[in-house]
């Protein structure tokens, strides 16, 4: 068993990839899964299951109703998913409606405060949900449903990287090492890259200037910081769809299937009169 450390180096590769499509300002083509549309009345009546079927061919659903769903059938969208996760950090416990539902206002203006930058105008980087949990802590879906588009719905676009793309990329001697690499805080956590039901899954987040902690459990650990430089690279670098937010607009990520961000809004945007909020389902 080996540990080590990786920090990036500002000019590696991937920093001016992820600043371009994080923070350049373009506008993303949207994600090629159909869009299902449906009124709010009738979503759990049928819809829902098309968007269910949806989602396990392709690891994505997009849905639009002609008005979000309340909160109780909001919830019970989730449960035909599975078991909604309770938001326990107490930094985000004034915006938890339900115990399970995330209300992502955004309030604030570019932050530090990591607790803060999802209620905030910051770009969120590449990552997959609580990539640090055990295996199976870790939700497998993601369910965010827009109350309020923005002023910009290409602002704050929602970004998705298909893992099978990311895997493809980076080569086998560099996933070969990070099969056998873990979060050294994270004893009992999943290796960086597994296999799912003969599927490439990440366990990752894009630390930015942060120092990712690593064990190593194989012979090749200094091979391990290349690795994780080639696996920034091809998330970076491999293309990359934006949800352009509409009110009423359902979208659900398989965790398993799809990293995921945000790309930055205009700093105005914290003071807009009508700021964008999305409401949050983590389900196991």
């Amino acid at each position: 068993m080996h540990h080590g450390a990786f920090t990036e180096n500002s000019a590696d590769q991937h920093v001016t990839s992820r600043e371009k499509l994080l923070d350049g300002g373009g506008v993303l083509p949207p994600p090629a899964t159909p869009i299902i549309h449906a009124t709010a009345a009738a979503f759990l009546g049928g819809p829902a299951h098309d968007a269910l079927r949806c989602l396990a061919s392709t690891g994505c659903a997009v849905v639009q109703l002609d008005e979000p769903l309340p909160a109780r059938q909001f919830l019970a969208f989730g449960a035909m998913l599975g078991e909604a996760m309770p938001e326990k950090d107490p930094a985000v416990l004034p915006y938890v409606e339900e115990e399970v539902i995330l209300n992502l206002r955004r309030e604030h203006a570019t932050t530090a405060d990591v607790s803060l930058q999802p209620f905030a105008t910051n770009s969120l980087s590449l990552h997959t949900e609580s990539s640090g949990r055990k295996a199976a802590e870790q939700p497998r879906y993601i369910v965010l449903m827009c109350v309020a588009p923005g002023h910009d719905p290409t602002a704050s676009q929602t970004v998705l990287v298909p893992m099978a793309a990311v895997e493809s990329r980076i080569g086998p001697e560099a996933a070969a090492t990070l099969r056998r690499t873990r979060y050294r805080h994270s004893a009992e956590g999943p290796h960086i890259l597994r296999t799912v039901d003969g599927r490439p899954v990440f366990s990752f987040r894009d630390f930015l200037s942060q120092t990712l902690q690593w064990t190593h459990l194989g012979q090749d650990a200094d091979d391990v910081n290349r690795a994780v430089l080639r696996l920034l690279a091809a998330m970076y670098g491999t293309s990359a769809t934006g949800v352009h937010w509409a009110r009423g607009m359902i979208v659900v990520i398989d965790n398993t299937s799809f990293f995921h961000g945000r790309t930055a809004s205009p700093p105005a945007a914290a003071t807009s009169a009508a700021p964008r909020h999305l409401k949050r389902l983590r389900i196991m």
